[in-house]
Formats: C-alpha cells, structure tokens, sequence
C-alpha cells in the first residue's frame, strides 16, 4: 500500500495498530536526540571509581521514546595493565529486544584507541552519550576521561523542543562557499594591481629619492661654502661629541665645543 493514513475508529476490527504505526507517527515531528533541559540530561558523569553515573533524562529514537527517572550507575570494565582503551556510553533502541537501554561499548585494546562505531540499522539504533578514556593501570574514572557527545548531531543531537531543527549543513556550505570565492578574487585582484603599478611604483620610489639626493647635496655645498675651517671644525666637533654625552662616557664640561653646544641649546 503506497498511502497510509491513521488513526481512525475501528469497525469491526479493520483499524488495527501497533507500536510500529506510533513510532511512525511520533517520528514524523520529534526527532532523534536527547532534551537540551535540563542541561545535565542524560549526562554522564565520573564516580571517581571504575563506574559512571546516567543522570537522569529523556531521549528519543525512531519515534520510540526512553525515561530514565533517576541516577542511574553502569560498571567499566577494569584497565588492561599494558594498553589504553576508550568505551562509549550509549543509548541503544533494540528491535529484538524491544527496549531502549543504556549501555557501554567496550573499545579495543590498543596504543592508540578509538571508540567503537555506533550500530544504526534494522535491528539497532544507537545514541552516543559520552567516550571514556580508560588509560592502561587506572583504577578510577574522572571527569576529564569522558568526552561529552550529546550536543554532537553525528553521534546524538538534542531535540530542540519537539521539532527537530532545519538542518543548515547546505546552507553553511553554500555561505562558505561565496567567502572562498570572494576571497580568490581579492587576491587575484591584489596580484593583478601589483603587476600593473609595480614598475609605476619602483619609478616612483627612484625618482624621489633621486631627487632627495640632489636636494640634499646642493644644501651642503652651500653650507660648505658659507663656513670657514674653523667653523666647520667646531661644527663637526660639536656632532661627534653629541653621543659621548648621552653614553656618560664623557662628561659635558670635558667638552670645549659641547659647552658652546649645550649653553646654546639651553
């Protein structure tokens, strides 16, 4: 049967439904996910033993609803003495089972573990709550051994309200995409506008200091022809003893020509 439509009132037993019929339904509008408040919602949280803690909270699966009303404990499975491991605490709805529980997924041994991959088929859907690294000799869980993963849409998400959210993965994309584009463009429009003017700028940059140069040269010859040897002695005096007098190497009174420089200055 292509279209379906429920629910209506029996008639002899020719409307009958079942949870699958429900679940349908309550997926239509309320998506996969735990409740974003209180914001502790099914966190999991460290005992500072081998144990964590499932506070309470709500999740929701294909439709199909888990209540856990209070703190509820799960056992880690002690550390291996030579290799690291990492575990994932799920929520796990299983068709056979008929069930949504809470559960850990033991990671492989390894030097560099990984945490196991969450089962989403026909048989399992899984929620990743939280990764528990269990770091090879500890005796103990911390919080800061567990990575958080509700708020994480690829492992679990959150229901905001009952509606699950617009999802603005394309849009984004999209968004970044004009900012690439209108970055390459500048750029380009950068190199371009450096290959036009550049020679304009070195000719630029050449001429006046050329020009600079010859200034500067035409006012010390005129210097020059206006101070006669002793002045221009006294004169090159005073400069050379300027940085002797801001060093301390020497003091202001030792300097014949500074004392005229200084009493001028003053």
């Amino acid at each position: 049967m292509a279209i379906r439509s429920f629910p209506f009132n029996s008639i002899g037993g020719d409307r009958k439904y079942n949870a699958t019929h429900w679940a349908e339904y309550f997926a239509s509008f309320i998506g996969n996910g735990v409740f974003p408040n209180p914001s502790d919602n099914l966190q999991i949280v460290a005992n500072n033993d081998m144990t964590v803690t499932v506070k309470a909270g709500i999740a929701w699966i294909d439709g199909y609803i888990m209540i856990n009303d209070s703190d509820y404990i799960l056992n880690i499975d002690p550390a291996d003495g030579i290799l690291d491991r990492k575990d994932r605490v799920v929520a796990r709805w299983d068709a056979l089972d008929r069930e949504i529980r809470v559960e850990v997924k033991k990671g492989e041994l390894s030097s560099s573990p990984t945490a196991p991959s969450l089962q989403r088929d026909a048989d399992a859907h899984e929620l990743g709550l939280a990764d528990i690294s269990i770091a090879k000799g500890s005796i103990e869980i911390r919080q800061a051994n567990i990575v958080d993963l509700r708020l994480n849409k690829n492992y679990c998400g959150i229901v905001h309200g009952l509606i699950e959210q617009v999802d603005t993965t394309t849009l984004f994309n999209q968004y970044q995409a004009w900012i690439n584009d209108k970055k390459n463009e500048f750029d380009q429009d950068l190199v371009n506008y450096k290959n036009t003017n550049q020679q304009e700028l070195d000719n630029w940059y050449e001429t006046t200091t050329e020009d600079f140069e010859n200034a500067f040269n035409a006012w010390f010859t005129t210097i020059q022809d206006i101070l006669d040897e002793n002045i221009a002695a006294n004169l090159l005096s005073m400069i050379e003893d300027i940085p002797k007098i801001y060093t301390g190497k020497t003091e202001p009174e030792e300097i014949r020509t500074g004392d005229i420089w200084l009493r001028e200055i003053d």
